[in-house]
């Protein structure tokens, strides 16, 4: 008789067991690769933004309001539809409209496309709109962005470090892109005192409008003034920049969200920075460097490098 060629039960269960575990110890590897790929696209986008920033700076002598009405109180806009020209992205916002509101026609049917540049590879739901209502009325609708200019520290941040001899009591505790007119009297690089290697002009705020607390997307219904609220997802809202401490944990409204301000605690409003990299996050300093911060970083440290001019003495974090 003659015998069949084949394998026989046993050895097919040894071949898809060795097949199980190689995949296994791939699946983990390719996810690495795939996170270290996209933590460096996400450090590419800041480049380009902080070179923009100052291009825009040497063109116009100045940065770019973080927040800004330059044609009365009803008329608001950010940082970027001055510095999408200098990212090779004038055409989309060439029919932007600075005497209209960002969330009204023209401007809401151009904020409305996403920009690959001012997003995080590493975001979930790259797609996602804000869509909330932040006043009654209107709803304001926009793609967003993952990436925010810090425009410095509120005062109890300030008092709190300082009362505590951790930092000095700064009399000037504005970031690299201050906030509006009112403080923005100069906003240029010469007035970066701290070390413009040693200033952050950019940080990861991902995931907005989702709010999301150490990695775990959270419900959250907030009421009351529209301070509380978790939102500033579109990339041209002027709730994009805000400073850092206008939720602390010395404030019992918020007592739910995690920690102090710091880096991938909470993307909420005034919170700090947060990103989808595993243990710190991506930022674009005042000279044109990118660096990524670990999230255990101090608060001090944090809070040093958020100034522009606070007179902290830095160490290499």
């Amino acid at each position: 008789m003659k015998r069949r060629a084949g394998f026989t039960l046993i050895e097919l269960l040894v071949v898809i067991a060795i097949i199980a575990v190689l995949i296994g110890l791939l699946v983990p590897a390719v996810q690495k690769v795939r996170e270290a790929a996209n933590r460096m696209s996400c450090s590419n986008n800041l480049k380009q933004l902080s070179l923009a920033f100052l291009n825009y700076e040497t063109t116009n002598s100045q940065f770019p309001l973080a927040y800004t009405n330059p044609n009365g109180a009803t008329k608001f806009h950010n940082w970027s539809p001055f510095i999408l020209p200098y990212i090779e992205e004038g055409n989309r916002v060439k029919d932007y409209n600075m005497n209209v509101e960002w969330w009204k026609t023209p401007n809401r049917e151009i904020v409305i496309t996403k920009i690959k540049t001012i997003n995080c590879p590493s975001t979930p739901n790259p797609d996602r709109i804000q869509d909330k209502p932040e006043t009654t009325p209107p709803n304001k609708t926009g793609a967003v962005t993952d990436y925010f200019p810090p425009t410095g520290l509120v005062p109890e941040i300030n008092q709190y470090l300082s009362a505590a001899d951790q930092i000095p009591a700064s009399l000037d505790t504005r970031g690299v892109i201050c906030w509006w007119q009112a403080n923005n009297a100069t906003n240029r690089l010469a007035d970066i005192l701290d070390g413009t290697s040693n200033s952050i002009m950019l940080g990861e705020c991902a995931g907005r409008e989702d709010v999301w607390r150490r990695g775990v997307m959270t419900p959250v219904a907030y009421t009351g003034a529209p301070k509380v609220r978790a939102r500033g997802g579109a990339w041209a809202t002027t709730d994009n920049p805000y400073t850092i401490g206008s939720r602390n944990p010395w404030d019992a409204s918020f007592t739910t969200i995690p920690g102090n301000p710091g880096i991938n605690n909470s993307n909420e409003w005034g919170h700090g920075f947060y990103s989808f990299h595993s243990g710190g996050a991506n930022f674009a300093m005042a000279d044109g460097s990118v660096r990524y911060l670990a999230q255990s970083i101090e608060l001090k440290t944090l809070a040093a490098m958020v100034t522009r001019a606070g007179g902290e003495v830095i160490q290499a974090p």
